[in-house]
């Protein structure tokens, strides 16, 4: 089975004050806010990755979500299931405007794989 590839990736880390972290990746490193999503914000760190920090917990217990950006989500969910790992998903989430599946690494690390509605 040919993997359906990505198209670019995304960190995802909690921040406590979400306002005085968007200060720091976004004045002090000057980081490019590419999508304001009100709890999260996605600044661009090359063309195609991003760091995205939010003010709410994921569900990993480290607070960090490796996001990986693909049209195909539900060849990538497919492909996941063919593989015999456990896929949440694929579904819509109309608050952050995206379409996603979530899998854990072998070391239980989240990894979610997206489609913006509206590309980044």
């Amino acid at each position: 089975m040919c993997a359906p590839g990505f198209d670019s990736q995304i960190t995802f880390v909690y921040a406590e004050d979400l306002a005085r972290s968007a200060a720091f990746y976004g004045e002090v490193l000057g980081l490019e806010l590419a999508r304001d999503q009100g709890a999260c914000r996605i600044y661009r760190v090359r063309p195609d990755a991003y760091l995205g920090v939010c003010n709410h917990r994921t569900p990993d217990p480290g607070g960090v979500i490796i996001t990986l950006v693909s049209d195909d989500v539900d060849g990538w969910a497919d492909r996941l299931r063919a593989a015999d790992i456990e896929v949440d998903g694929p579904h819509a989430n109309d608050r952050f405007e995206l379409y996603h599946c979530f899998v854990h690494d072998p070391d239980g690390h989240l990894v979610e794989i997206q489609r913006f509605d509206q590309p980044l």
